[in-house]
């Protein structure tokens, strides 16, 4: 008879994967009474029985996630209730508390640790199950033990460890979309007190879920080609201490990864000749105007790559369909991380070191206006001063000509950031039988950390690499460039302790008191050509007498001031020739628009206050000779956070508790934007939670109720600086979040297992400042958002998984099938439906086939079945102009865009393990 395991050890409280334990390998005593494995988990940074664990926790062995098919982090958020997680962008949140900007100056919510070391992406959650021996996901703050802005909750990665006996292993996946992925590993002993375990994969993607109508144009969406190899190594020194280390490398060169092609501009390109984001530059797909005259463009001028001819938004009629010019790409190079620890085991309590550095370089291009649009004319006006010229030059009359302004369109954009950290902790904990347990530690983290983000707009432009009025040459053309450099400390010390009252009463209670510090200097620099920064121009040249300073008067000769001045005999003003020195090119709007303050200077810029020629007005920055605007930026913060429960256990098949938690994230700073006011303050969640799990033989079911107070959320809000659009951070003042997790698996006969998730997350904005949505053309005013929910919150989430095994001599068959609800949600606090991912669902169906003797394994699988689209994060809409006079450019409000999970895949896996 196999031996019946403690049923109670299940799951934790409101924990789906827990549940999913019981199909890692199907295991019953004879009669057909159930058991299931109990699984060991290090969520309180000590191994315990997950069901011991008063915390609400998801956890995935590598068996787990084989069976059901858990092999993207967005697999893992349809298993864990309150979890959402953005592949557009790599971001995560928990129960709405979460990270809504890439701007690494403002921290993410959820600590993500790969066996202990902090590390800033999500992605690395989805590592193979060869590779991974569990994810432990944490739900809720986890202000006391862990040491990095866990304010949301935490994600643990374990890898899979060395063995004391040889092993390896292969695995070899094929899929549709020309994917492969092939795995090994091999472990064993190098001596008696010595082990190793290396392993790695290569994977390809060669065509991707987009497919562009561009002729000569590849496919995008998950086109990838990369590949990681870990080696790791683990000891014996003597018989107190013992230690490991791990060191890996990891590469993309691809179209696929957070930053390339997962979703699609859901409505009709936005035509207006200026670009509503960025009116420095006119807008590339003016091209396809379908006005005529001067609200167009001129007849027969658009040129396209490729010969391409289509002038419509393609995904309208089919969402994986594109018309771009540049692919995007997406490189990660440099990849390097060192993780050891090391342990020694005195008699009562054990010493662990826990350290690591890690490193990368990743950089992304692509199509900055997602067109096809090559170039195109700007028509002249009637009785423009271009078409004057042009008539006397026809007459030899003039020493220049003119025609109407051809506008090179290409737009791209380039984003680059090099980042480098390590961190160290030190912990003790007691290890005896005693009621009281506790556990004390010091933490520290460092991390420098470098961006560019540069967009070019008409890159052939000459106008664009030579600014007009002796300003710095701008040789890249490109319109906006945003730099920081930035180096984060953060510090700690922390402890907790657990006593049990009595054989049905334990209380905890922990502490922390974390310091962080922030400091850099941030690099910004404008340059425009576009009607929008010379109609003021050339009034301020003397030239208002010729009309104002646009394309449509101006034409060809916009912005060459040189060409003005050699007019002047042809038009008898001897004051033009005056001109002639001052170039031909775009327009520094730098200076222009960077900040200024008070007597007092802004928060969380640390250059001196100089007071400018108007009273009452002062700067923080200087013009470098590059032309870039530089400003140092630089704060502080800290908190004291922690913990307090109880857990009570009255018999061996309940467990409930209750548990009060603080959270804190560190400020941000708004960097590379050069805003007026770049600093948030901290953010803090107060939680209460209480949890029940219980067992009915056959039936578990677990429920979690929690209710939090957020306050100074630190949201990203869209602001016009002069002629572009840019983001900066403010804090909302008081937000709740509260809800219900529920998890059930039922198992009716040896054969047959259902497994459960339902979420039900409530979260509102109960204070609020006024804040302008730009992309609202209707309501232009500032407004309060009081009332909205918080973003990336989807008010329910659903899950249900059904297996059943056929036990054959030669092995075992598990037939399984997942079906996932997931209601809608919004990606900023402006509840609008242009920041909406709409309600979705998607069906997986499974097949597993396990050899008897362990040896081998084959499963095959359709994951989203009805090939439904799946929204795997809300993302936010897009500005639009609004010119009532014009049809085409007159949009009430923003377009929608939508993060798409794949379509339809499916494939086979084939795993073959040497004993």
């Amino acid at each position: 008879m196999l031996k019946t395991l403690h049923l109670r050890s299940l799951l934790v409280v409101g924990a789906s994967a827990a549940a999913l334990a019981a199909m890692s390998s199907p295991a019953f005593a004879q009669g057909g009474t159930t058991t299931i494995e109990e699984l060991v988990v290090t969520a309180e940074k000590r191994e315990q029985s997950l069901q011991d664990v008063p915390v609400a926790i998801s956890a995935f062995t590598s068996k787990q996630r084989d069976l059901v098919g858990i092999n993207t982090v967005q697999d893992l958020t349809n298993f864990t209730p309150g979890f959402v997680y953005s592949a557009v962008n790599d971001r995560a949140s928990m129960r709405g508390v979460g990270r809504l900007t890439n701007i690494h100056s403002v921290d993410g919510a959820i600590a993500i640790y790969i066996d202990g070391l902090f590390t800033t992406s999500t992605v690395f959650a989805g590592a193979p199950p060869l590779m991974t021996d569990r994810i432990e996901v944490l739900r809720g703050p986890q202000g006391t033990l862990y040491g990095r802005n866990s304010i949301g909750g935490t994600v643990n990665i374990i890898s899979k460890r060395p063995t004391d006996e040889a092993y390896a292993e292969f695995r070899a996946v094929v899929e549709n979309y020309g994917y492969t992925n092939f795995q090994g590993a091999m472990s064993g002993p190098i001596t008696e007190n010595l082990q190793y375990r290396l392993s790695g994969y290569k994977l390809d993607q060669t065509k991707g879920y987009y497919e562009n109508v561009n002729a000569n144009m590849p496919t995008e969406g998950s086109v990838r080609d990369e590949y990681a190899i870990e080696l790791q190594l683990q000891g014996q020194l003597g018989e107190n201490a013992d230690f490991w280390v791990k060191y890996g490398v990891l590469k993309w060169d691809n179209r696929g990864g957070p930053g390339a092609r997962s979703g699609y501009l859901a409505d009709p390109y936005e035509t207006g000749r200026q670009d509503p984001n960025f009116s420095v530059i006119y807008n590339p797909v003016h091209g396809y105007s379908p006005e005529t005259g001067v609200n167009g463009i001129v007849p027969g001028s658009l040129q396209q790559f490729n010969g391409g001819t289509t002038k419509t938004n393609p995904a309208i009629a089919d969402s994986h369909k594109i018309n771009t010019n540049t692919p995007i790409f997406v490189g990660l190079t440099d990849v390097h991380l060192l993780t050891t620890t090391f342990n020694y085991h005195f008699p009562t309590f054990d010493v662990r070191y826990v350290g690591g550095i890690q490193n990368y370089a990743y950089n992304t291009t692509g199509d900055l206006d997602n067109s096809n649009v090559k170039s195109y004319q700007i028509p002249l006006q009637p009785g423009s001063i271009c078409g004057t010229i042009g008539a006397l030059f026809g007459a030899g009359l003039s020493p220049v000509n003119c025609g109407p302004l051809t506008v090179d369109a290409t737009a791209t954009y380039h984003y680059f950031e090099k980042p480098k950290w390590y961190s160290n902790e030190i912990n003790i904990a007691s290890t005896t039988d005693s009621p009281l347990q506790w556990i004390l530690g010091l933490y520290q983290f460092e991390e420098s950390y470098s961006a560019t983000n540069t967009l070019n707009g008409f890159s052939s432009q000459p106008q664009m690499k030579t600014p007009v009025l002796g300003a710095a040459p701008n040789p890249t053309g490109a319109f906006s460039i945003s730099e920081y450099d930035l180096i984060t400390k953060s510090k700690a010390i922390f402890g907790q302790l657990d006593w049990e009252a009595s054989d049905t009463l334990k209380f905890t209670a922990g502490l922390r008191f974390t310091k962080d510090e922030k400091e850099g200097v941030e690099n910004r620099r404008v340059v425009c050509f576009s009607d929008v920064c010379f109609p003021g121009l050339y009034p301020a040249l003397g030239l208002s007498g010729f009309g104002p300073g646009t394309a449509a008067n101006w034409g060809s000769l916009l912005g060459n001031i040189n060409a003005v001045g050699s007019l002047a005999g042809t038009f008898g003003v001897p004051a033009l020739a005056g001109l002639s020195g001052l170039g031909n090119g775009a327009f520094d709007l730098t200076t222009a628009l960077a900040p200024t303050t008070t007597a007092a200077g802004a928060k969380g810029v640390t250059d001196p206050v100089v007071a400018t020629s108007t009273p009452g007005v002062y700067t923080q920055y200087k013009i470098a000779s590059n032309g870039n605007m530089v400003r140092h930026l630089g704060g502080k913060s800290d908190a004291v956070t922690g913990t307090l429960g109880a857990q009570w256990e009255p018999d061996s098949d309940t467990m409930a508790y209750a548990r009060y938690s603080r959270g804190y994230k560190a400020f941000g700073l708004s960097a590379g934007g050069g805003l007026v006011a770049p600093y948030a303050d901290p953010e803090f969640v107060d939680s209460i939670e209480v949890g029940l799990k219980k067992n009915f033989q056959t039936l578990q079911i677990n429920a979690a109720i929690y209710n939090y107070k957020y306050t100074d959320l630190q949201a990203p809000v869209t602001v016009r600086v002069g002629a572009t659009n840019v983001t900066q951070f403010i804090n909302v003042p008081e937000s709740r979040s509260r809800g219900i997790e529920l998890d059930a698996i039922w198992a009716p006969t040896e054969a047959l297992r259902l497994i459960g998730s339902y979420s039900f997350n409530d979260t509102e904005i109960t204070e609020s400042g006024l804040y302008v949505d730009v992309n609202d053309n209707i309501t232009t005013g500032a407004v309060s958002v009081k009332g909205n929910a918080l973003p990336q919150a989807p008010r329910n989430k659903f899950a249900l998984n059904a297996s059943y095994s056929f036990f054959m001599e030669p092995g075992t068959l598990t037939l399984g099938a997942t079906y996932v609800w997931r209601d809608k949600a919004y990606s900023t606090i402006f509840e609008q439906p242009w920041n909406e991912a709409p309600t979705w669902d998607q069906i997986d169906l499974r097949a597993n086939w396990n050899s008897a003797d362990g040896r081998y394994a084959i499963i095959g699988y359709v994951k989203n079945v009805a090939d439904t689209e799946g929204y795997d994060a809300a993302v936010s809409g897009s500005n639009r102009n609004r010119n009532p006079a014009i049809a085409s450019d007159n949009f009430a409000n923003g377009a929608s865009n939508l993060g798409l999970t794949p379509p339809r895949t499916y494939g086979v896996e084939f795993q073959y393990r040497f004993f």
